[in-house]
């Protein structure tokens, strides 16, 4: 009966990944039986083929779980219909609750009918046996058998989580925020009286905003992020996935991060590969509506180096939402930062203002227009930056440029610029070519 429980309750299962028989030797592992091995010995893996009655059962749950996210979508709107209409009173209502309470108890049927079709497959009996011993104990062994499943992640136990060295008891007591800065709220600024007439006058711009951010905006900001289109693309993200995991022996692995959110991620070691680029690590940010099963991944992949690649909350097996100050990969930004950071003194007032005109040019051809308009001699940067390097060691930050006149910082300013960010024409989507993909300049 518990086992029949755990079949209702469990989550969906998508594939199974079947080992290679020398894999298989080498690792130890018993052999499956017969009747749980439904794939011929030359494939690798294969679809989970579910009974009739969860199939059916299955497709019912899906079907309910789109109009779900449509209503929810469309809910403003219906809201600002129903009320126009009269539809909103008491007698209404009640009539509409009764509806919604049947269809709920149907729909929990149909679930515990999908139960049922699981329990009587010995595929299924098998994958949730492997899920509940690896959440009572994750042992490498348990972690090896669970990762030859692909299913809901949100079953996934977690691998990971964060834990701020500094703060022990809050380690103890749950995720914390204090430690990253992005994810602290802003200081008011000094002066701002936050009294509770100024509350009063912001509340109905605030709240207008809010609900305009919470509905539209966020799905247009991060249109990965809509269940609907998360739907459509479930076959292409099955399949990357299976790309990474039987090609690339990628692992799947789940983070729980300072704030709460559980991260998808998957990493791809090349460590023990002959290939020198596999000892660095290559850490993959998608785009506001891409997913490392289909992303940027390909590239450093082709290229022979290490990669993590991660979704962001709310995409695929992440959960949570996103939000812009869970983003810190703006190319732009995160250029100044590091240049201002190491170089201090060459990136002051005027170094910031005209590396920040060089990023603003609309082509490559403005962009070499900026750079010989300032007469950038790239003989004479290098010859500054290895000097210096030479009497006080490679350790940043530093202060090259201290002596240098406004003109000089410009020059070597937009050097490091260049050095540091190159530009690659193309539209949008298009994966970066391999020969494209360069370490970090340095000396």
């Amino acid at each position: 009966m518990a086992k029949l429980l755990s079949c209702v309750l469990g989550p969906r299962l998508y594939k199974i990944y079947r080992e290679r028989d020398s894999e298989r030797a080498r690792s130890g592992a018993p052999e499956t039986p017969a009747s749980v091995t439904a794939p011929a010995p030359s494939s690798w893996d294969t679809y989970y083929q579910p009974r009739a009655l969860e199939k059916h059962a299955d497709s019912i749950l899906a079907l309910a779980s789109v109009f779900w996210s449509i209503s929810y979508y469309s809910s403003p709107f219906a809201f600002f219909y129903l009320y126009r209409k009269g539809y909103l009173s008491l007698s209404k209502v009640v009539p509409f609750s009764h509806y919604a309470g049947t269809l709920l108890l149907l729909l929990a049927g149909v679930a515990c009918l999908r139960g049922v079709g699981r329990w009587t497959n010995p595929q299924y009996r098998q994958f949730i046996t492997i899920l509940e011993a690896t959440h009572r104990n994750q042992s490498a062994e348990n972690k090896r058998q669970l990762a030859s499943y692909n299913f809901d992640f949100r079953s996934w136990p977690v691998d990971f989580h964060w834990e701020e060295p500094s703060s022990r008891k809050e380690s103890r007591g749950g995720p914390s925020r204090r430690g990253v800065a992005l994810l602290r709220p802003e200081p008011l600024h000094r002066g701002t009286a936050d009294t509770l007439l100024n509350r009063a006058k912001k509340l109905p711009c605030q709240i207008t905003s809010y609900l305009v951010a919470h509905t539209l905006g966020r799905r247009m900001l991060y249109p990965g992020s809509v269940y609907l289109l998360q739907k459509a693309l479930m076959p292409v993200l099955l399949q990357g996935q299976a790309r990474l995991v039987e090609e690339c022996d990628g692992r799947r692995a789940k983070l729980l991060a300072c704030d709460g959110n559980e991260i998808d991620t998957m990493f791809v070691d090349r460590r023990g590969t002959a290939e020198p680029q596999g000892q660095k690590l290559v850490i993959c940010c998608e785009g506001n509506a891409g997913f490392y099963e289909v992303g940027c991944v390909s590239t450093p992949l082709e290229a022979g180096y290490s990669v993590l690649g991660w979704n962001h909350p709310g995409f695929a097996g992440s959960t949570g939402v996103p939000f812009p100050q869970n983003e810190a990969n703006r190319g732009n930004d995160l250029l100044l930062k590091l240049l201002q950071h190491r170089y201090p003194h060459v990136m002051a007032e005027e170094g910031l203002q005209v590396v920040r005109q060089w990023l603003e040019a609309s082509s490559q051809l403005e962009e070499a227009s900026i750079y010989s308009r300032w007469e950038v001699e790239e003989d004479w940067c290098l010859s500054v930056l290895r000097s210096y390097q030479a009497e006080h060691g490679p350790d940043f930050p530093w202060s090259v440029g201290e002596d240098m006149s406004a003109r000089e910082r410009q020059q070597l300013a937009l050097f490091l610029a260049q050095k540091h960010l190159h530009n690659f024409e193309a539209t949008h989507c298009t994966p970066l070519p391999v020969q494209h993909f360069q370490m970090p300049w340095h000396l």
